[in-house]
């Protein structure tokens, strides 16, 4: 049996797509994963050692952009390009975990008849899920939807939570400690945004660092491209482009984390009961998700997270007094880590089912 992967453009969705995967090569089926070149997916599905197919693709600009007016060829090209990737192929069903790179591959699964199975991650179906869910055999969904349902989803719509990486709950603290130099007497603070990071949130960090420093050893992940050379061996902090592998290492090196509120970091957060300082991307640079996200992540966890608006961000204090007020917090009680893959081996099943009745 022969499963065809796609998704992409940022870790969020890359990374549950590659946790069904390898759950999958577990019950061994051979993968394909299709996405766009030389990109996060292109970079993640090789170090998972799946076979990679390129597929362009491209994402509508949510300001007036001259791109838009290309996103259409493209994304023909894109279907092309996926058709006969499937046909050359020829895998048993499609597992999408969404983002515009999953449009074009998508469309042309349908055309080639390849049943699809979907995955949304936030309380809202994306766009591409949108289109891609009319065509889908099953929505697997990470959370119940928060209101009334269209029509079309009637029938083949699951809550199976969302896929989170088996190690997450392995890691080890003393990877990353021993690695950098990383002393025990003050608690962690983590700060990572995404796989690109926030040069917002990073210019925040920067110029409250002396007063984190105060309090904790702040290990920041800057993304790709915005280290700062000023800052090199500043005592108590340390400051990397992007963990791969060592991401979980971090994770479980932290005791607090600031960082956005996509849905895949809010469910490694509580998986593993982290208290965080959110800071989610504002509704005129996306759709909102990430406001509803952090919405629903501090009503359920109102002891262990601080919201603060990304215009306030870079206010003086502001993280600090946030990353302050939760110092002290309690636990939760509610402890998910013995069970981090159950989401993925759900969505791996039905993905199987599906290509069984092929």
């Amino acid at each position: 049996m022969k499963i065809a992967i796609t998704g992409g453009a940022s870790a969020g969705h890359v990374v549950p797509a590659l946790a069904v995967a390898s759950q999958l090569r577990h019950r061994g089926v051979d993968l394909i994963y299709l996405g766009r070149q030389n990109t996060i997916e292109h970079d993640y599905a090789q170090r998972a050692d799946i076979p990679f197919r390129h597929v362009p693709s491209a994402g509508l600009r949510r300001h007036r952009s001259a791109s838009n007016l290309l996103m259409p060829f493209t994304v023909a090209r894109g279907i092309l390009a996926a058709y006969k990737a499937l046909r050359r192929e020829r895998p048993d069903a499609l597992f999408s975990k969404g983002s515009y790179v999953s449009m074009p591959v998508g469309i042309a699964a349908a055309l080639a008849r390849v049943p699809i199975i979907i995955h949304e991650s936030d309380h809202s179906l994306g766009l591409a899920n949108k289109i891609l869910g009319r065509l889908a055999t099953t929505i697997c969904l990470s959370v119940p939807a928060a209101g009334p349902t269209p029509r079309w989803m009637s029938g083949k719509a699951e809550v199976t939570g969302l896929p989170l990486r088996a190690d997450l709950t392995d890691a080890n603290p003393d990877v990353l400690r021993d690695q950098l130099g990383v002393p025990t007497h003050k608690p962690v603070l983590l700060i990572f945004c995404g796989s690109s990071g926030s040069q917002r949130i990073n210019t925040a960090i920067r110029g409250q660092l002396g007063e984190l420093c105060e309090q904790y050893s702040v290990l920041h992940v800057v993304g790709k491209g915005n280290l700062d050379p000023q800052l090199p061996d500043r005592p108590g902090y340390w400051q990397l482009e992007y963990l791969h592998d060592d991401m979980p290492h971090a994770l479980a090196l932290a005791d607090l984390v600031i960082g956005r509120a996509g849905a895949t970091t809010l469910a490694e957060l509580a998986a593993l009961d982290l208290p965080a300082v959110l800071v989610p991307l504002p509704a005129s640079v996306s759709r909102g998700d990430q406001l509803d996200n952090a919405r629903a992540h501090a009503a359920g966890h109102p002891q262990r997270c601080r919201v603060v608006p990304d215009e306030q961000v870079t206010d003086p204090g502001v993280l600090v007094q946030a990353c302050t007020a939760l110092s002290t917090a309690p636990r939760d009680g509610q402890d998910n880590r013995s069970r981090p893959a159950a989401a993925a081996e759900r969505v791996a099943e039905l993905v199987l089912q599906t290509a069984r009745r092929t």
